[in-house]
């Protein structure tokens, strides 16, 4: 369904001064009017009208999943148990080389062109473009060929050719085990803010991650880089592989080779495949008894908004609960203002321990996940220890035995069965099984840019932070932040009263990244409609002006914040966020050099002179 009359699609372009040794940024706004409603930019705030869910008629909308994991965790077996065992569904696969599915002779009909120009062989009169392999139950394979949307173009046309009944029902994009989910995400929100007329026909829908268990944490905490030589198997299978490989390269010389390298880290790439992902299937099961839990509340504590199953062998029961299973709903039209609220959201709910809050935002029924602990069906795993729900899994929820003593928090408590050991806390705490906590801090003052580099140095970082340490921090202070495995968000630093920045720490990796100018910078008239209240809601006031905080006159800062999740053992604690806290308070600007800030509120090189920061800003152009 069309959306009549066209919004106004709200366009930035980000656009950089270099500066010796600084970077100044600024958004210049650009409207467009469209034919029909686009997505929102991708750092704008979650738009309430589901665009892709709403264009072109949906009877005729062919969903799209996206497969992404390293190579190695069951992507391609779960293609074959797709392709195999259908549930009478004509499913179009993208892989990046039909050959490695592997499909079973019996199945293939029609023409099979080979990937490497051989001959091809022709079973019927019914011609298929190249690189695509048809099967007897209505199902068939494509190479990926050239760019990503071609290849769904061709099996458009495919499925035009067919008959009215046998017209493809669902295509499934198989990505390499390098590929970024989030890269794929924009490829197909950019085609529909231009208006391709190949989103009238097909939606992406839903995007899964294969994760193998066995390998998981161990991929998580490595230092390695995410390159053909520091991890050549995210790239090949075994050597031969690699070896063919690189005589390609040698022989396309004159086109140029593919660049093997994606800049970050393995653990970079692990952490977004998790993220951005509606389902998460935790395959290999098998290969980690006893442990899987850690893993699955892990995964839970990255993406709280994934369906997350356990298989073996990359085998589903059931496909509806993968394919198509958002139904335009999920992550798929998010950008990174949306992950992060969801993410900031799950957090705060984790943390509530108010019998009595009424903040729907919070979730107090028992939490679940949909793991699997069973390679025939699906249970939930539920860790509420007063749930009757036989259909529950309570096998982890490791509840106090009647021996253990009650941990309580009432300060006037005589009862001497009590262990009053925790009574000081300032609130329960919330970890899992395997220790794993969050928590969101959150301030409305920037951060001393040297301060900050000080407190970053106690990560378990290896790149983008400065090597020197001119840190001073207690010992038990230092092991809290050694112990975060990600933290992520908004970050406001005193350099700049204009750059909204966003904090990204996966493992061994930091990153600053700028994603243009604060809201509140901006007129509102600029402001897109559909997301103003959204925007509104991370203002420290409503009726903030610059004007008056540029006067000095009742300072408000707008949606200026600090607001970074951090995840990892024990943050769950009161204990230890208490210490975050702090240590994150001591580098806030002091009552002095706020003064000070607030008199050069308007003077960016100014601000840039007193503040000077040395972290590396990467500018998200997308």
């Amino acid at each position: 369904m069309r959306l009549s009359p066209p919004l106004l699609q709200l366009a930035s372009v980000v656009m950089l001064f270099l500066t010796p040794g600084r970077i100044t940024c600024f958004t210049a706004q650009i409207s467009k009017h469209l034919s029909r409603p686009s997505p929102k930019h991708r750092w704008l705030p979650k738009i309430q009208t589901r665009l892709f869910s709403s264009s072109g008629d949906g009877d005729n909308i062919i969903p799209i999943t996206v497969l992404s994991g390293f190579l190695g965790s069951g992507k391609t077996s779960l293609l074959q148990h797709m392709l195999l065992r259908n549930e009478g569904k004509k499913i179009a696969v993208i892989v990046n080389d039909v050959a490695s599915v592997n499909v079973d002779s019996k199945l293939v009909r029609g023409q099979i062109v080979s990937t490497d120009g051989g001959e091809s062989q022709q079973s019927d009169n019914n011609a298929t473009p190249a690189g695509i392999v048809e099967l007897q139950n209505g199902c068939a394979c494509c190479s990926i060929s050239g760019e990503l949307l071609s290849s769904v173009s061709e099996l458009m046309t495919l499925s035009d050719l067919r008959q009215e009944d046998e017209k493809f029902d669902h295509i499934v994009i198989e990505m390499s085990g390098v590929a970024e989910p989030r890269s794929v995400r924009n490829i197909f929100q950019e085609a529909m803010m231009y208006n391709m007329p190949l989103l009238d026909r097909v939606r992406l829908d839903t995007l899964v991650t294969v994760v193998d268990c066995s390998t998981y944490m161990d991929y998580l905490k490595s230092k390695r880089l995410a390159d053909v030589d520091e991890s050549p198997e995210l790239f090949y299978r075994n050597e031969q592989e690699r070896k063919r490989a690189e005589d390609e390269d040698d022989n396309d010389w004159m086109e140029g080779s593919y660049d093997k390298s994606l800049g970050g880290g393995v653990c970079d790439l692990i952490v977004e495949q998790t993220e951005v992902a509606d389902v998460v299937l935790l395959n290999k099961m098998d290969l980690l008894p006893g442990k899987l839990v850690d893993v699955e509340e892990l995964v839970v504590a990255l993406n709280p908004r994934a369906k997350v199953l356990a298989t073996q062998f990359g085998k589903v029961d059931n496909l509806d609960e993968i394919l198509a299973c958002t139904k335009g709903q999920g992550v798929a039209i998010d950008g990174v203002v949306d992950d992060h609220k969801d993410f900031v959201k799950a957090a705060d709910a984790s943390n509530c321990s108010d019998p009595n809050c009424t903040d729907a935002s919070h979730g107090h029924s028992h939490s679940h996940s949909h793991a699997s602990h069973s390679s025939d069906k699906s249970t939930t795993i539920c860790t509420d220890p007063d749930c009757s729900d036989d259909s529950h899994s309570h096998e982890h929820s490791h509840n106090h035995s009647p021996e253990e003593p009650i941990i309580c928090t009432d300060p006037d408590c005589s009862d001497e069965t009590h262990s009053h050991e925790h009574s000081h806390s300032h609130s329960a705490e919330k970890t899992t099984h395997a220790g794993i906590g969050t928590y969101v801090y959150r301030a409305r003052r920037p951060f001393h840019p040297t301060r900050l580099i000080s407190v970053l140095q106690h990560l378990p970082v290896v790149r983008g932070v400065p090597k020197k340490d001119n840190s001073v921090m207690n010992d038990s202070d230092a092991q809290v932040f050694k112990k975060v495995l990600r933290s992520k968000g908004f970050t406001w630093i005193a350099d700049s009263n204009v750059k909204a920045n966003y904090w990204s720490h996966s493992g061994s990796s930091f990153e600053l990244q700028c994603l243009g100018r604060w809201w509140a910078t901006l007129p509102q008239d600029l402001w897109p409609d559909e997301a103003r209240d959204s925007i509104l809601s991370d203002f420290d006031v409503a009726d903030h002006t610059e004007e008056n905080a540029a006067a000095g006159s009742n300072v408000s800062v707008g949606d200026r914040r600090q607001e970074i999740v951090f995840i990892g053992p024990g943050l769950g604690s009161a204990d230890s966020q208490t210490k975050v806290e702090s240590v994150l308070d001591s580098c806030l600007l002091n009552d002095e050099e706020w003064d000070d800030f607030c008199s050069k509120w308007s003077n960016e090189a100014a601000l840039q002179n007193a503040y000077e920061n040395t972290l590396n800003t990467r500018m998200l152009t997308y």
